[in-house]
C-alpha cells in the first residue's frame, strides 16, 4: 500500500518498477555478460531505475536530469561490480564484459584465480580502460545534482561522492581488489560526508 501511494502521489512510471524487478531476476539465472552492452542493461534495470525513481520524489525542472541519473546508477553499478569482482567470481559469478576481457587476453578462469590475477599483464590496462569508462558516466551524474530539490540534493551527492572515492582508490592500488576489500573509513566518509553536505545543501552551485 505504501509503494502504491508513493506511485500514485509522484507519478512514478510503473515500468520503471517493472524494469528494478526484472533486473534482479537475472541474478536467478544469469552469470555472464559478454558485451558492456549487456553489462550496461543489467545496471540500467538494478541501478538506474532506483535513480529514476528517486528523482520523482527529490524534485526537478530540467529534463535532462533523467539522462544524468540513469548514468548515476551505471556509474555507482559499475564501480560496485570492479570492486566486487573477487566475491563475485568465488560465487561463479563474472559481471566484467567476457568481450573486453578477451581484448586483453583476460579469461574466466584469470578472474576466478583471485590474487593471480594481479599478475596478468592485462589487468592493469583493463581497470584503466574500465574505469576511465565509469570516469564518463560519473561526470554525467554529478550534473544531476544541482538540478534537484536543494533540500533534496545532499543524500545522492554523498553516496556519488562515496563511490568516486571507492574507485579512486582501486585506481591507486592498481586494480588489487583482491587483497582486501576496498571500502572508505569511517573518517573518511564523515570528511566526505561534511563537505558534500556544505556543498550541494549552502554554497550555489
Amino acid at each position: 500500500m505504501a509503494v502504491k501511494d508513493t506511485v500514485e502521489t509522484f507519478g512514478i512510471p510503473r515500468q520503471l518498477l517493472d524494469d528494478m524487478v526484472s533486473g534482479m531476476e537475472d541474478d536467478f539465472h544469469r552469470n555472464r555478460y559478454q558485451t558492456f552492452e549487456d553489462l550496461y542493461s543489467y545496471c540500467y534495470r538494478v541501478a538506474s531505475t532506483v535513480g529514476l525513481v528517486c528523482i520523482e520524489i527529490y524534485g526537478y525542472d530540467d529534463q535532462r536530469a533523467r539522462e544524468y541519473a540513469e548514468s548515476w546508477g551505471v556509474f555507482m553499478q559499475l564501480t560496485n561490480i570492479l570492486r566486487d569482482v573477487a566475491e563475485d567470481a568465488e560465487r561463479d559469478r563474472i559481471y566484467l564484459p567476457l568481450d573486453d576481457l578477451a581484448r586483453f587476453g583476460i579469461t574466466e578462469d584469470d578472474v576466478k584465480s583471485g590474487k593471480e590475477l594481479l599478475k596478468h599483464p592485462g589487468w592493469k590496462p583493463f581497470v584503466d580502460e574500465y574505469i576511465e569508462r565509469c570516469d564518463g558516466y560519473r561526470e554525467k551524474a554529478f550534473k544531476l545534482f544541482p538540478m534537484l530539490d536543494r533540500s533534496s540534493r545532499y543524500s545522492p551527492a554523498a553516496m556519488a561522492t562515496f563511490y568516486q572515492s571507492i574507485l579512486k582508490k582501486i585506481q591507486k592500488k592498481d586494480g588489487d581488489v583482491f587483497t582486501e576489500r576496498i571500502q572508505l573509513s569511517k573518517t573518511e566518509k564523515m570528511v566526505l560526508a561534511a563537505y558534500v553536505y556544505v556543498r550541494y545543501r549552502f554554497l550555489v552551485l
